[in-house]
């Protein structure tokens, strides 16, 4: 029998994903709830414990990844929904403890786990999707700062007097380089439409570029500050990432002292979509 240990939970800007996650971080009884026009707590806390009444006899413990800042187990502030709630967890209908961390963390977790087996005292994982957002490992531990805001690089400002964000401010990094920026700026339904056609039409490829330009200036100031072992690109980006991996490497390269590709330490995460749910479920144990 499956050794489970934690019911994992991904709240994302589109869905949520709730699974049973093992201590090998294998993924079991999967559910993905899309949206209808319905992003409230109240709708997420029903479709939550729904699954946590289902499933709660077969976990000892609960993590739940949120798109947002966490302090004190309580969400803090979201940017992209509206679920601030210091009650959140109190109403999830359950004996089991519960975890909140911040989503780009989880799915952070999950990879230095899962795929790198902890051999890195430096890490950082970049998720590129509906917005943007961080997690790191400092010295071979988690980091979240005093405040919980360490990881909201997709709030880092790129430029100046830029498109208006979500947080208040202008120019932010996910306004330029998330997937919802590309799409928009591509007149795109998906990322596998516009991957399907950038090859054939040469006025999207210069778009294509100058988004990537835009993408390695923010990962080229994440690296410049911290200096990592290893950083890794993660969400719904990284599935078509052998498309541009080289020519994304050279230019985050230009922007660094030494100009080197080779020292430039990046790769695509590995875990797709359910890393957040795998995250998730590991967080309680940390």
């Amino acid at each position: 029998m499956v050794n489970i240990i934690n019911i994992g939970i991904d709240i994302g800007g589109r869905h949520i994903g709730m699974a049973l996650i093992d201590e090998k971080g294998k993924v079991h009884n999967k559910v993905i709830v899309d949206y209808p026009n319905d992003k409230s707590a109240k709708y997420i806390l029903s479709q939550i414990n729904d699954y946590v009444k289902k499933y709660e006899d077969r976990a000892k413990a609960i993590g739940i990844g949120v798109p947002g800042i966490i302090k004190n187990n309580k969400i803090a502030y979201t940017c992209n929904l509206s679920i601030e709630d210091p009650y959140f967890v109190k109403k999830i209908h359950t004996n089991l403890p519960v975890y909140l961390a911040n989503d780009a963390l989880c799915a952070m977790l999950a990879e230095y786990k899962v795929i790198d087996d902890c051999k890195y005292e430096n890490y950082a994982l970049v998720t590129i999707g509906t917005g943007i957002g961080a997690g790191f490992i400092f010295n071979g531990k988690i980091y979240e700062g005093r405040n919980g805001y360490s990881g909201e690089v997709g709030h880092m400002v790129i430029k100046k007097d830029g498109i208006q964000c979500n947080c208040g401010r202008k120019g932010c990094f996910e306004k330029y380089a998330s997937v919802s920026r590309l799409l928009e700026i591509s007149k795109s339904k998906s990322l596998g439409e516009f991957f399907g056609k950038v090859e054939k039409d040469a006025s999207l490829a210069k778009v294509f570029d100058s988004y990537l330009d835009d993408l390695a200036d923010g990962i080229a100031n994440v690296i410049m500050i911290n200096d990592f072992d290893m950083l890794v690109i993660g969400g719904s980006l990284a599935w078509f990432g052998k498309n541009f991996y080289y020519v994304l490497r050279a230019k985050i390269a230009s922007r660094l002292f030494n100009r080197n590709e080779k020292d430039v330490r990046i790769k695509f995460a590995k875990l797709g979509n359910d890393a957040g749910l795998i995250g998730a479920g590991l967080i309680a144990d940390c």
